[in-house]
């Protein structure tokens, strides 16, 4: 009988999905990591929006004008948004 060496290769736990192909294991559900990566996009537009407007018109801005400025109409998006926006202005 042979042992494997110390050396030996350990590879990912692979999964099959429906259709028949690998995935690779993930805590998150595919689905649940697809939403967390899209709303993260999301946040990072919030914060290239606000950086692309003057300094002296985001002095400007109140909450209200932040809000017509938002592309999105509902949660979470909408949320996410904001919170990109909000966050390159404190930075």
């Amino acid at each position: 009988m042979r042992l494997p060496s110390a050396t030996a290769k350990v590879h990912s736990a692979r999964l099959s999905q429906t259709d028949g192909s690998a995935m690779t294991a993930s805590p998150m559900p595919r689905g649940a990591h697809d939403d967390a990566y899209r709303l993260s996009r999301i946040q990072a537009e919030g914060w290239n929006a606000a950086h692309v407007i003057d300094a002296s018109a985001l002095d400007k801005l109140d909450a209200t004008q932040v809000e017509i400025l938002n592309p999105y109409a509902c949660d979470p998006e909408r949320t996410r948004w904001r919170t990109g926006f909000t966050s390159a202005l404190a930075s």
